[in-house]
């Protein structure tokens, strides 16, 4: 059935058809290290009454922020969590050699799939506001979640990860795999090469320079 991948996640299960007698005993076994905090069962299988609202940001800057500050479970049995309130405001990595979406402003990169990728380095963030009152009134008896829908891709320094050292070759959504084969690249029109113009203008080693110098990014 797998396990959540990453931090704390919810993943559901289909049991239609698994039990081999009236038994209805449960049992998960892995290889890994997994703790569950809790575990359910219901028979209602129906589609709950819901209603989709898209909503764009009304605005988007990308920012250095710095990294959240680590929460650690003294005996090591909940995962690795973090503070958003209290931050460092130095960068734990290395951002990796490239260029990276200069800040600012971003919105506009936002707005649809179309490969204009936003270039966040360690320790960037992007702020978004939302316009609340352009979301509909809310009928009796129900309550509104809320979804960030993400399209993209992330990339460590890990030496098993392919350009691992390099933010280039930019990955886009026509790929056949990453690392792409010689006969596919990055679009090379006119609206993206005057993406890479624009944005794309932010070197990380400017980022580090200006940490140990105690400067503003």
């Amino acid at each position: 059935m797998g396990i959540p991948s990453g931090k704390p996640k919810t993943i559901s299960v289909d049991l239609t058809g698994k039990f081999l007698s009236a038994s209805r005993e449960v049992r998960i076994e892995t290889s890994l290290c997994v703790y569950w905090d809790e575990i359910f069962l219901s028979e209602e299988t129906g589609e709950p009454p819901v209603a989709l609202t898209e909503l764009s940001p009304a605005a988007a800057e990308l920012r250095f922020r710095g990294f959240s500050r680590p929460v650690i479970h003294p005996e090591r049995k909940q995962p690795e969590g973090f503070d958003y309130q209290t931050f460092m405001p130095v960068s734990e990595w290395n951002p990796t050699p490239g260029l990276y979406t200069r800040y600012g402003d971003v919105r506009e990169l936002l707005a649809g799939v179309d490969d204009r990728l936003v270039i966040l380095g360690s320790g960037d963030e992007i702020r978004l506001r939302f316009d609340a009152k352009a979301l509909p009134a809310l009928p009796a008896g129900w309550r509104r979640d809320f979804l960030l829908k993400v399209d993209g891709w992330a990339k460590d320094a890990d030496a098993n990860t392919a350009f691992s050292q390099s933010v280039e070759p930019l990955p886009f959504h026509g790929m056949s795999r990453y690392p792409y084969p010689a006969t596919e690249h990055f679009p090379d029109d006119g609206i993206h090469r005057v993406y890479r113009e624009r944005y794309n203008t932010r070197p990380a080693l400017r980022l580090i320079r200006s940490l140990q110098e105690g400067g503003t990014p």
